[in-house]
């Protein structure tokens, strides 16, 4: 299972997980707009909610995959169920700790899915084709069809033994259906839904205190329709450390995944200090946005300059 606000790697990891382990897959949250762009297009079944699995055996083991967070746990998941880990993510001050060793699988590839298919060759698992397409779907859309600066040789490498076997006439028209198929869903959501739609918690530990900051991320093709519902945008960023007040700061950027580059949103006073410490520059349209020129990536280009500051 892989992490809340579920996405298509941490959806498509679980599905192959559980074929190369032997388990059942599962989803933490309800899916995105490209999740079942993927699910339709490689004929895939949705996995079941991770709730319904543990009510029917709540002593079954769990795995977790594209994620080692607490806070992006579901809650319905007992720490001492947890047996495993299959991730691609840095370590941080809130990792999961278990009571027991377990099995761990992490590495700094650009996608979890590239170490499921991966680890399919090298045990000579019989991987069928729905699910090689699910990993295809999840490698190109983590990666940004290769072109994000967390994108290895190995995911480039996965990229190429996946597209021979399932034979795609072009991988590139295929990446390209599948972000129009996620950004034209941006056009249709309401802004509470685009704040939360791809948010994820971090917990940062300092000299005295620990900050708790919520990440989101919209990636588009059309970045300007997503720039222009910024004032609708903001009121709906600054609620959600209304509802948590454990949250310190929300931060939203607006991803352009044509142009390689972002726009940070602003909504505070905090997230303005923070920002401007984190990443420079000048803050624009009274205060409210941050240009992060030739940054696209939450895990390696936003979070650890974060962490720094």
């Amino acid at each position: 299972v892989g992490h809340l606000v579920t996405d298509l790697d941490s959806v498509a990891g679980a599905i192959g997980a559980a074929n190369l382990y032997g388990g059942s897959a599962a989803v933490a949250s309800a899916v995105n707009t490209e999740t079942r762009f993927a699910l339709d297009t490689w004929g895939a079944t949705l996995p079941e909610p991770v709730e319904t699995l543990l009510a029917e055996r709540p002593d079954r083991n769990v795995c977790l995959v594209d994620f080692q967070q607490q806070s992006q746990l579901n809650p319905a998941i007992p720490m001492g169920n947890i047996v495993g880990i299959i991730d691609h993510h840095a370590l941080q001050s809130n990792t999961i700790v278990t009571e027991r060793p377990i099995f761990v699988d992490i590495r700094p590839w650009g996608c979890m899915s590239s170490i499921i298919a991966h680890n399919h060759a090298v045990q000579g698992k019989f991987l069928p084709k729905h699910i090689a397409g699910m990993l295809l779907s999840a490698i190109l859309s983590d990666t940004l069809n290769l072109k994000s600066p967390t994108t290895t040789t190995w995911d480039e490498r996965v990229v190429t033994m996946l597209v021979q076997y399932l034979e795609v006439q072009d991988v590139n028209e295929l990446a390209a259906r599948q972000f129009r198929a996620k950004s034209q869903s941006l056009s249709l959501m309401t802004p509470y839904a685009l704040v939360n739609g791809d948010m994820k918690q971090f917990k940062f530990t300092g000299d005295q205190e620990t900050y708790e900051v919520a990440y989101s991320v919209i990636e588009t093709t059309d970045a300007d329709a997503s720039l222009s519902r910024a004032a609708d945008i903001l009121p709906e960023m600054r609620a959600v450390k209304l509802v948590t007040p454990s949250t310190k700061a929300m931060l939203l950027a607006i991803v352009d995944i044509v142009n390689l580059t972002s726009t940070l949103l602003i909504c505070g006073r905090v997230e303005a200090s923070l920002a401007v410490a984190a990443y420079s520059g000048v803050l624009e349209n009274d205060g409210t946005m941050l240009k992060l020129p030739g940054l696209v990536s939450r895990k390696k280009d936003f979070v650890p300059p974060l962490t720094k500051a």
